[in-house]
């Protein structure tokens, strides 16, 4: 008898909760990944690197690490534009893309609209492993595919995505909250709109309605932009991304005086999961008084210690890029449950742990978050310790981390020091591994906390 064959249908949102016993016979779930969701960005991008490589330009460098970019990018993209919420995508390289697909659409080209057919065509292939998953054990001869519940791909999105911290499960102690239609609001800082010249807020709050951005101005402790979303009664709550800008003049600044440090230590302490820290260039005949190459290692820094770092070319792109990041998230809020995760011991770093097709969003009550990250909110001595040991050059966040993570108090630390058998021993006690590479803090500040914390007289 020959081999049955079967039609597989894709089905979208297809809730898999609410399935009963007589439902998961008639479906069956896989996952189902297009592997070249943006072809024509793709082949446009290889065209410009074509040609950047003929003129021996120092251009086709960037057009390859976007490529490279866009095609860990599991989802087709609507237009150039959108690819500027991806890692290695700016304003030029968005624009071109933009003026290809216009003049390829004027000619008469199409860009498919539901990927749904190109998907259905994956699962019919009968010498596929997904046709063969799905018909295996089935009677019926039609089985239906919910196309919309891929698993987990980590490597498919690219470095800077900011979507990516949806939690994957609930844990005991969190509080489900009710959002009937979830809307994103994004928050601007007062602090951005109370700057040096009133033009500057005019100019923000004119664009962000320009391309139809719903936006609050309100007093933040900490970042110049977050989302909040409210639930049924009235209530805000903030969800798990929050951006730091900076203008290359305010970076400069913020190094000089020592504030950069201690703001990431904040930041990274405030309790949402996804912090992007965005530098805005001013153009390339402004001086701000620091070195190019120390702007640009602060920067690298700041990305190795868990930031998402995004360059922007001004402020226009800037509010560009903040409309596409209100836009993704907006789309990542549909069909989601939602966690109330305030009461969340801030040691529980599973709360971390997020996925961006995982059904569920933590949230953050915003009079929580904004007592918790407020400058002038009680702390704890190792909070203290924290800040005391931030304020030694070259002791960066992830290196105070290790150093408190096994010595979280003075007390301790001295303790420590009383132990160890000789002075060579007590200098060389924080060379601690460190960071995702095992790196050391190095004998040289490990011997600068030891001074620090042990002699009685400083030299200047």
């Amino acid at each position: 008898m020959p081999p049955v064959k079967y039609t597989i249908k894709v089905v979208k949102e297809v809730s898999v909760d609410s399935f009963s016993a007589d439902d998961a016979k008639k479906y069956r779930i896989i996952s189902a990944r297009l592997k070249r969701p943006n072809p024509l960005f793709e082949m446009w991008l290889e065209e410009m690197i074509a040609k950047a490589e003929q003129k021996n330009s120092m251009g086709k460098i960037a057009l390859q690490k976007a490529l490279n970019s866009l095609r860990r990018y599991p989802l087709p993209l609507a237009s150039g534009r959108d690819c500027i919420a991806l890692v290695d995508f700016g304003n030029t390289i968005c624009e071109n893309l933009d003026k290809r697909l216009k003049s390829y659409l004027a000619s008469g080209g199409t860009v498919p609209s539901d990927h749904n057919e190109a998907i259905e065509r994956i699962l019919n292939d009968e010498e596929s492993d997904h046709y063969r998953e799905l018909t295996c054990g089935l009677r019926s001869p039609v089985a239906e595919v919910n196309a919309e519940n891929a698993e987990p791909i980590d490597e498919a999105m690219p470095e800077d995505s900011i979507f990516d911290y949806v939690p994957a499960q609930a844990d005991k102690g969190d509080h489900c909250v009710t959002i009937t239609s979830p809307k994103a609001i994004l928050l601007v800082d007062t602090g951005e709109t109370i700057g040096k010249s009133k033009s500057s807020l005019d100019k923000t709050l004119k664009e962000l309605a320009q391309y139809s951005i719903e936006h609050e101005v309100r007093r933040l402790s900490v970042g110049d932009f977050a989302w909040i979303v409210k639930d049924d009664t009235g209530r805000d709550f903030l969800l798990p991304y929050i951006i730091e800008r900076k203008r290359m003049d305010d970076l400069a600044s913020s190094i000089k005086d020592g504030r950069f440090h201690e703001q990431k230590f904040r930041l990274k302490n405030c309790g949402l999961a996804n912090v992007i820290y965005l530098i805005e260039h001013l153009g390339n005949n402004r001086q701000v008084g620091v070195p190019e190459s120390t702007l640009t290692q602060a920067a690298l820094n700041t990305y190795v210690q868990d930031f998402t770092v995004k360059f922007t070319e001004n402020h226009h792109h800037t509010v560009l890029y903040l409309s596409v990041v209100s836009k993704f998230i907006n789309n990542s809020l549909k069909n989601k449950s939602f966690l109330d995760i305030t009461n969340r011991p801030a040691s529980d770093e599973s709360s971390l742990a997020f996925s961006f097709t995982s059904e569920t969003v933590p949230l953050l009550s915003f009079e929580h978050f904004y007592k918790q990250s407020s400058k002038t909110r009680d702390c704890s001595v190792q909070d203290v310790f924290m800040k005391q040991l931030l304020q030694i050059k070259l002791l960066t966040i992830e290196k105070v981390n290790a150093i408190v993570a096994k010595y979280p108090t003075p007390q301790r630390l001295l303790r420590a020091y009383e132990r160890c058998p000789g002075e060579t021993e007590r200098q060389r006690m924080l060379d601690l591994p460190y960071g995702p590479t095992n790196r050391t803090v190095g004998e040289k500040l490990s011997k600068i906390v030891y001074q620090l914390m042990m002699n009685d007289r400083y030299t200047a």
